[in-house]
């Protein structure tokens, strides 16, 4: 396999758009968005060294060691079988061995990407935005909108700007419907604000293969300091199809605590961080190296997604969120 990149990342991604947040370690990552690379047509040879180095990756480092082994058997035979002969346009190579991998492990992280993701990536020194809508609406409810969960040093210094703004509601809004994903900390760091500060508390575990063994080791996120705590009112985190990943976290995590309540629409049921795997020719592989595992369920959402409390179409999710922070019924589009 030619030079090979294997980064920590939350995906948060679909097949037309894939956006990812890639790391070097727990402590550092950063956002970077796939290129459209020019295609450039596959030769034989190139479609057998990308097979052999999504088989390695998924022998050496898939967090299923199981599964990973069948899924490179697969891939193995389907090459011995001449199914890649006619292969010559990577986007299409790229969107068949997702789907190859995807049937077999039924992971949703499990992605073959066509186009480098660090082409046009930001030098480390440039501003980020930290995705936070912040406004307040009528009864005196805030509302935030957040897009990802961005690295803490950027992350927390608006997320304590945005509660500190909405400290005094009377009922707050916390809406992940576009949420796809990013820093498992910044997650935790945002529920510590509706966490009793006299407390700490255990939030998630994420389950990391050591490569090439079947030994795992165990990385724990904990509730922590914050500015303000917003404690004793009542808290809606908005769900829909599009909430993924770190943002199923969110709201995985602050419903088994019972500090929320989850309004909307099923979520996607992606659980598992993955490693990113450079193959040569503008193709990347993302194999899930790690996965979440909650301290109280002993699970995680993976496969399943995050079932509302309330459910609401996706048109109604704010609305009817809306409708019970003033205490009234929920509206007749919630389901």
């Amino acid at each position: 396999m030619s030079h090979r990149r294997s980064l920590f990342i939350f995906i948060a991604a679909c097949f037309a758009t894939i956006s990812a947040l890639v790391a070097v370690s727990s402590a550092a990552r950063t956002e970077v968005v796939p290129d459209t690379a020019q295609s450039v047509p596959l030769d034989q040879t190139t479609v057998r060294q990308v097979i052999g180095g999504i088989t390695a990756e998924l022998l050496e480092g898939y967090v299923f060691p199981d599964k990973g082994a069948q899924a490179a058997d697969a891939l193995e035979k389907a090459l011995r079988a001449n199914a890649y002969a006619g292969v010559t346009d990577p986007v299409q190579f790229a969107l068949q061995l997702t789907e190859q991998l995807q049937a077999i492990t039924k992971d949703s992280h499990m992605k073959v990407i066509f186009g480098s993701p660090f082409r046009h990536q930001s030098p480390p020194s440039a501003p980020q935005d930290a995705g936070f809508e912040v406004k307040r609406l009528d009864g005196n409810i805030g509302y935030i909108h957040l897009a990802r969960f961005v690295p803490p040093e950027v992350f927390n210094p608006a997320a304590d700007d945005a509660m500190r703004h909405l400290s005094d509601t009377a009922s707050l809004i916390i809406d992940m419907r576009d949420n796809g994903g990013g820093h498992p900390a910044s997650v935790a760091y945002l529920i510590s604000f509706f966490l009793d500060p006299g407390k700490r508390v255990h939030i998630n575990d994420l389950i990391w293969r050591n490569r090439g063994t079947s030994t795992f080791r165990t990385e724990s996120f904990w509730s922590s300091p914050t500015p303000v705590r917003y404690l004793g009112k009542p808290v809606y985190v908005l769900v829909g199809p599009k909430t993924y990943s770190a943002g199923e976290e969110f709201a995985y995590d602050l419903q088994v605590l019972k500090r929320v309540t989850v309004v909307g629409e099923n979520t996607r049921g992606g659980a598992n961080p993955g490693g990113l795997n450079e193959l040569g020719s503008d193709l990347f592989v993302v194999i899930p190296i790690g996965r979440a595992e909650n301290p109280i369920t002993h699970g995680n959402w993976g496969g399943v997604g995050v079932r509302p409390d309330v459910q609401a179409t996706l048109g109604a999710t704010q609305e009817t969120a809306v409708a019970l922070a003033k205490g009234q019924p929920a509206t007749q589009s919630a389901r």
